[in-house]
């Protein structure tokens, strides 16, 4: 529906009656990229049945080629429709799909990314921005009186600010909440499961509470203002990932929707659509949160994410090998078994 709306900005009727391909290709190539994104996901979710990933093996093992190759069909197919006296048009109908591709899908699917390391991922990179928004519009109100920028009038220094620390307060107490709770923290076992399914997994070390000890300063200036001498506190790992996380919500994330209101008056449009009566487009709701989506990605996978191997993973590495290589690896693995003394002699059915 976003990429839609992106898409139809740049649309002009008549000269696309003129083009009968013109939309068809921009539904392709949003497959191509769709394919090449959620087959990946796909695959992912499939690593949990053996069974079905064996026989779908050969499109996995050639997933990046096929969908190239899709790609490259549609290349050519929009080059042979290049018509004269509409060069100019097409070539800025190529690029702004492509735009808009990069931009709205892309992105898009860090959020699906983040929902596979774990509910908590989604949702408080979600929330952060919808806090930074509601505070920055209360205090801009009521203290606001210096313009931010030029491109959105009504934001000020001081609803810039005020949004800012109150998402920072607000990330850090909420992650200690959320941190708590299987169903945020642990991955998804399947694409089945519900806020009341029984989650369980190894929890990622940074939210197991730890200890921190308290410098002495601050120390001594508690004793004398609470009358009680705190030494130590309690505190997850992830409240000060949080913090980092908050922080682009403030700071950062507030130029999506800076660029969004760049583009409705390159358009001189006031929304992007009218989807959602009183707010205008899906668009004009999310402009902050594919920034926000591939941040948090991108900082979970720098700073957080365990260096892991699964079973699945493992699988998928043995079902690419040719039946020789695979009937080695099952005898090396027999005999190291063996040998640790981690499972008793098995009499092997291959030879």
């Amino acid at each position: 529906m976003i990429y839609r709306e992106v898409i139809s900005l740049s649309s002009v009727p008549k000269k696309e009656r003129d083009l009968p391909w013109s939309r068809a290709m921009n539904v392709y190539f949003l497959g191509c990229l769709e394919y090449y994104l959620y087959g990946q996901n796909i695959h992912r979710a499939l690593k949990r049945h053996p069974w079905l990933e064996a026989h779908l093996q050969p499109v996995f093992a050639h997933h990046t080629f096929i969908s190239f190759s899709m790609y490259l069909l549609g290349f050519v197919w929009f080059v042979s429709t290049l018509r004269k006296g509409y060069y100019r048009f097409q070539m800025g109908q190529f690029a702004w799909t492509h735009m808009a591709l990069a931009l709205v899908v892309m992105q898009s699917q860090f959020m699906i990314e983040n929902i596979f390391e774990g509910i908590f991922w989604f949702f408080l990179p979600i929330a952060l921005v919808i806090v930074n928004d509601i505070f920055a519009y209360v205090f801009g109100f009521f203290f606001g009186r210096h313009q931010l920028i030029e491109l959105s009038p009504k934001k000020t220094w001081e609803g810039y600010i005020g949004g800012g620390l109150t998402t920072m307060v607000f990330g850090f107490v909420f992650t200690a909440l959320l941190s708590d709770w299987k169903f945020m923290v642990c991955a998804p076992p399947n694409l089945h499961m519900t806020v009341f399914s029984d989650v369980q997994c190894d929890v990622n070390p940074v939210f197991v509470p730890r200890d921190y000890r308290v410098p002495s300063a601050v120390t001594a200036i508690l004793s004398t203002v609470l009358h009680k001498t705190i030494t130590t506190v309690t505190i997850r790992p992830v409240q000060f990932h949080s913090l980092a996380i908050s922080a682009f919500a403030s700071l950062i994330a507030p130029f999506g929707g800076f660029f969004a209101s760049g583009v409705k008056r390159a358009f001189n449009i006031k929304d992007f659509g009218n989807s959602i009566p009183g707010h205008g487009g899906v668009t004009d709701r999310f402009d902050c949160q594919f920034i926000m989506a591939a941040f948090s990605h991108t900082y979970f996978t720098s700073f957080i994410k365990l260096s892991t191997v699964t079973v699945g993973a493992v699988f998928s590495s043995f079902l690419v090998l040719n039946p020789e290589k695979q009937i080695e690896l099952y005898h090396s693995i027999q005999e190291y078994l063996q040998t640790s003394g981690s499972v008793a002699s098995i009499v092997s059915p291959i030879s």
